[in-house]
């Protein structure tokens, strides 16, 4: 392996090369990353007990009142669930996050192509995620206002 310390020596193919001050600027970016992949599962974990404190709650609140309206236990039920939805979604950038890490650091203390192509891998998957989940609420985004025009155009008319 020749001065410029490659990863791989199928990194240089003439073209690309992972040179000293690039692996240091990886191997920072993979601390970081970690470290938003634990702020993101820790995040999910409260989500979810707070959509379980939401679910018992209601449902033990409802219990208690005897003879209150079964819908008012589905509304905190459905919060619960919607929390819980959200929590799902959460954690899916957040493994994402944990796998670029690992492997990256993993990759450029062992100098492992495979373990970076599967870090940046990853990578990819979380940001396609992301990418995904973005275009879909600003859908909702573009939906609610459409429905707040229409709904503000028929008041001006009644």
């Amino acid at each position: 392996m020749d001065s410029t310390n490659l990863i791989d020596d199928h990194i240089n193919n003439g073209s690309l090369t992972i040179t000293p001050p690039i692996k240091n600027f990886l191997l920072e970016t993979s601390k970081w990353a970690k470290f938003l992949a634990i702020l993101g599962f820790i995040g999910s974990g409260i989500l979810i007990l707070v959509a379980l404190g939401m679910i018992f709650f209601m449902s033990s609140l409802a219990s208690s009142m005897g003879n209150a309206d079964p819908l008012e236990a589905l509304g905190g039920g459905f919060l619960g669930v919607i929390y819980l939805a959200m929590a799902a979604l959460y954690v899916m950038p957040s493994l994402y996050l944990w796998r670029f890490a690992t492997k990256m650091k993993t990759a450029l203390m062992d100098n492992d192509q495979g373990f970076l192509s599967y870090s940046f891998e990853n990578l990819k998957s979380c940001y396609k995620f992301l990418g995904i989940m973005m275009a879909i609420i600003v859908g909702f985004y573009a939906i609610g206002i459409l429905i707040g025009i229409v709904a503000g155009g028929a008041a001006l008319f009644m």
